[in-house]
């Protein structure tokens, strides 16, 4: 339960620094549209992150072709092995 209520606090700060922010690098955040994403699948320019839960990740027969997958809960374990110059994707849906 206290994990649930933290995770909770964590995505309402982020989302409140994300609309309160002057931070220009909030507004650099787009959306890509399914087909959008379709036509970039497996580029060597891409980094598709699949930040289901695992249990979701695991019973879902639907598992995104060339993602990463990484826990949603411990950002801190792969936050720095983002790379810097390519186009990074969040998959969040289950």
């Amino acid at each position: 339960m206290r994990k649930l209520v933290f995770s909770f606090l964590l995505v309402c700060a982020v989302m409140c620094a994300a609309v309160f922010s002057p931070c220009s690098a909030f507004a650099a955040v787009e959306r890509i549209t399914p087909a959008e994403l379709n036509t970039k699948l497996c580029s060597p320019n891409l980094l598709l992150l699949d930040l289901r839960d695992a249990d979701l990740w695991e019973k879902s027969k639907i598992k995104m072709k060339c993602a990463r997958r990484v826990d949603p809960d411990d950002v801190s374990a792969w936050i720095d092995t983002l790379p810097h110059d390519k186009e990074i994707v969040l998959y969040c849906c289950s």
